[in-house]
């Protein structure tokens, strides 16, 4: 079925609204007090307050020195008296307080019940009882570009938040790549995507995105699509993660021409890959792939490719080096291209 032309771009409002949904949960507890010992392998000991076991870095707040990141296989020993949801690397999960002891077991201790689990095999811990800013993360990246022999420019932008709760992961992902070159129109290519994960106990978790896009390449005036699914963390260690989705996708698409504008509805496959290493200096390697085959209109297959990879200059700060490219074997403007593809330079900050 095909509809008039839409209302136009509007790129605030999808943003406005999907940064309203963030902040939206419930905020969480206050931050609690900054007790909990960690020993080192070097025979340093740290009291302060765990916020956080992700991709192999133990996060601990201090009252000195600020939040400091800690390599889980430099930790000799732990022990806190508070509450934590812990994630091994088959997806099973446990709730309790916790004592690394210098077996190398972390052993989770629940009302007199204790679950021992080997520290190697460790992948997350989330304290149950967090302020709303100690449940966020994310990093901020900018880049651009000028030739003066042909004048043109490229300004890039890419932001990622995350809310992870013992249940629950919540992520923001914003991207924009604008190129202007003299004499000719701004050529724009964004993305905003807010994603919903509801965790279970193994490796499999539920998902839902909403998502609003443009494409001047592809002569995508603005899609916005609603996609459930599920999806099965396949490999969870503290060096890299392959996690896949699948599920159905109801999009809304307007373009330059009338005739193209309409509904449709896709199924998708998704992969996920990360490589992570914290050595100095720290490189992370993430990979996405998406394929759409559309189930209305047979035949049209969308894809997107994101290949990132960024390695630490200072603390916090990273210099990234992305390759992206959308396909559309049936792009909504006839006389559009059917892939957009590019390589981005830019620098990052992460929190």
């Amino acid at each position: 079925m095909r509809s008039r032309r839409g209302p136009g771009r509007c790129r605030a409002l999808p943003l406005l609204f999907l940064l309203a949904a963030l902040l939206a949960f419930p905020a969480g507890a206050q931050a609690r007090e900054k007790t909990d010992l960690v020993y080192l392998k070097n025979g340093d000991r740290i009291t302060g307050e765990i916020k956080v076991l992700d991709r192999g870095i133990l996060q601990l707040g201090t009252n000195d020195i600020g939040t400091i990141k800690i390599e889980w296989e430099d930790i000799d020993s732990l022990v806190s008296r508070y509450q934590f949801r812990i994630e091994d690397r088959d997806g099973a999960k446990y709730i309790g307080t916790l004592a690394l002891t210098t077996a190398d077991l972390l052993q989770v201790t629940e009302t007199g019940a204790r679950a021992e689990v080997p520290q190697e095999n460790v992948v997350g811990i989330t304290p149950l009882e967090s302020s709303f800013w100690q449940q966020l993360d994310g990093s901020i990246s900018l880049g651009f570009s000028y030739t003066k022999s042909d004048q043109l420019a490229q300004l890039t932008t890419d932001i990622n938040v995350r809310r992870r709760t013992p249940k629950r992961l919540l992520e923001l992902d914003a991207s924009s790549i604008a190129t202007s070159q003299e004499d000719e129109e701004t050529k724009r290519r964004e993305d905003l995507t807010l994603s919903y994960a509801r965790l279970f106990d193994g490796p499999v978790f539920a998902i839902a995105s909403a998502a609003a896009q443009t494409n001047d390449e592809l002569g995508l005036e603005l899609r916005v699509l609603l996609a459930p699914g599920v999806g099965v963390n396949l490999v969870q260690s503290n060096s890299n993660d392959l996690v896949s989705t699948l599920g159905l996708s109801l999009n809304r698409e307007w373009s330059g021409t009338a005739e193209h504008d309409g509904y449709s509805l896709e199924s998708f496959l998704a992969v996920r890959h990360s490589v992570f290493r914290y050595d100095y200096p720290k490189t992370d390697i993430t990979t996405d792939a998406t394929v759409y085959p559309s189930l209305t209109d047979w035949g049209r297959v969308r894809a997107e490719l994101d290949i990132s990879a960024s390695r630490e200059i200072v603390s916090d700060f990273t210099v990234v080096l992305s390759f992206y490219d959308s396909y559309d074997s049936d792009p909504p403007d006839e006389g559009a291209t059917r892939n957009d593809y590019g390589v981005v330079t830019s620098l990052g900050w992460t929190f």
